[in-house]
């Protein structure tokens, strides 16, 4: 099933298993840490989704081992999930489900966290649940998830950002000894990039002569397994500060998601910024596009958006100042 071969300095495991779901390739530092990992892939392929999930806690395994795998916010997903199968929640046949079940713990999670976020969370179910009983087979007649409500969802986050504030930031983020932390800010403010894309930006994506950068991301996996190319026209701004790199090769922006948080976090916290959050500059850059007068069919392209709905959602006249 798995084919261990020499990558430069390391050793590549190679997938090649019929319809596995998951990382098909990753490398490491030795043979013995790669042959581990290619036992643990091959063993787990054994164990999972071999058999109907009876309980919610069942299905969530399953789920988080297949399709989640391979959704792009897998990881920021994975966590509250776990949380639920280790639950009281867990415990309960899927086809004994009722919407009393999660009207339960929607009330006990507003007690800790905001409606958006329950919401958020409520999502995934639906999906999960959906997927266990058209998928897997478990008996569900109806999906309570997809009839519950949450009440105080759908206020659109909407930073205020000055000018002033954003030099602030700025002369922050100069001051770390590791470039990128600017050009990573510089580069959300003028594209609007979400900070994973531009993390996983490389210069392959990049074709400065005609002002494009090519974007693959991952469909949701609720919906299909495939990468969706993006064509995105290069702001001005955005080639000025790829222009002036010298190294072109690899990674635009070298920096772990750890390490770009903790720095962002870090400058804005000496700006003053208390309350801002590195996804408020796609905000922030989605409605200075809307000021520059570009329309919904120019912004969505840059963006990625869909659904012009949700794009309307990050659109803030107010914070163009």
């Amino acid at each position: 099933m798995a084919t261990i071969r020499r990558s430069g300095s390391g050793w590549q495991v190679l997938i090649r298993r019929k319809n596995y779901v998951g990382p098909r390739s990753r490398t490491f530092l030795s043979r013995d840490l790669a042959q581990s990992w290619a036992d643990a892939v091959e063993e787990r392929t054994k164990k999972v989704l071999n058999v109907i999930p009876v309980t919610l806690g069942e299905a969530i395994n399953d789920y988080i081992n297949g399709p989640l795998l391979l959704h792009r916010s897998a990881e920021n997903e994975k966590y509250p999930l776990r949380v639920m199968a280790e639950s009281w929640l867990g415990d309960i046949p899927l086809n004994d489900l009722q919407i009393k079940h999660f009207a339960v713990w929607r009330d006990k999670r507003l007690m800790k966290v905001k409606p958006n976020t329950v919401m958020r969370e409520l999502r995934i179910l639906r999906v999960l649940i959906d997927w266990a009983r058209d998928e897997r087979g478990a008996e569900i007649k109806n999906n309570p998830a997809r009839h519950l409500r949450v009440r105080g969802t759908g206020d659109a986050r909407a930073p205020f950002f000055t000018d002033q504030d954003e030099k602030k930031l700025l002369y922050e983020l100069s001051q770390l000894s590791n470039k990128n932390h600017l050009r990573l800010t510089k580069l959300a403010l003028t594209t609007g990039f979400p900070r994973s894309e531009l993390l996983s930006l490389t210069w392959r994506n990049i074709d400065l002569k005609k002002k494009l950068l090519y974007i693959y991301r991952k469909n949701c996996a609720a919906t299909d397994n495939s990468s969706a190319l993006r064509l995105v026209p290069l702001p001005e701004e955005a080639q000025k500060i790829l222009e002036e790199l010298q190294r072109r090769d690899g990674k635009v922006i070298e920096l772990s998601k750890g390490s770009a948080r903790h720095g962002f976090d870090k400058a804005r916290k000496k700006a003053g910024l208390e309350t801002l959050r590195f996804h408020d500059l796609r905000h922030i850059a989605i409605s200075r596009m809307w000021r520059c007068g570009m329309n919904a069919l120019e912004i969505s392209a840059c963006s990625g958006h869909r659904d012009i709905k949700m794009l309307m959602r990050y659109s803030h006249f107010q914070l163009s100042i």
